[in-house]
């Protein structure tokens, strides 16, 4: 039982890193979209009306994007059920793009605001401990990565993906004979 529910945290911990690596790896894209939308008036008036909100309504405005866009990603889903696989997925990208973007936007606006909240702190602060103890869940398995890759001379990126799996496929089968 043990293992089970050392597995079943490890996978929680993992699909929790990926999709964190996703939106570190997004960000700077989404960014850069953001950045050369040529609204820099609007950009300002954005935050000229944060400034003056009290916390909940900024709240309110924070969320918004998420109410914006979930009818879009409704209508992505209805296009790749209608069979427009391009279209479909194009609106999905782009709309969580969209939301990703607006969202890091709002918050980096109006951050402090925000944290002032208590409940939105807490919770804020559960994201943040949970982002740690995930990757302490992780740290073992990478490190046996980093192991079995050194160990085959593959760090450094000097191979591709399928000699690295295979490097870990041995690792992990020898290991696993000498634990026998």
């Amino acid at each position: 039982m043990h293992r089970f529910k050392r597995g079943i945290l490890i996978s929680l911990a993992l699909a929790f890193l990926g999709v964190s690596w996703l939106w570190e790896q997004l960000h700077p894209v989404v960014r850069w979209i953001i950045d050369r939308i040529p609204l820099e008036s609007l950009k300002q008036a954005v935050v000229r009306f944060m400034d003056r909100l009290s916390p909940y309504p900024t709240l309110c405005v924070f969320l918004a994007p998420l109410v914006v866009v979930e009818p879009l990603k409704i209508l992505a889903v209805w296009l790749l059920a209608k069979g427009q696989w391009a279209l479909g997925v194009f609106t999905y990208l782009g709309t969580d793009i969209l939301r990703l973007g607006l969202v890091s936007f709002l918050f980096k606006t109006c951050q402090d605001k925000l944290l002032s909240i208590p409940w939105f702190r807490r919770l804020y602060e559960w994201f943040v401990a949970a982002h740690e103890w995930a990757h302490a869940q992780v740290a073992p398995i990478r490190a046996a990565l980093r192991r079995a890759l050194a160990e085959a001379g593959l760090t450094g990126g000097r191979a591709g993906l399928w000699r690295k799996v295979a490097a870990v496929w041995r690792y992990a089968r020898r290991r696993g004979a000498r634990n026998a």
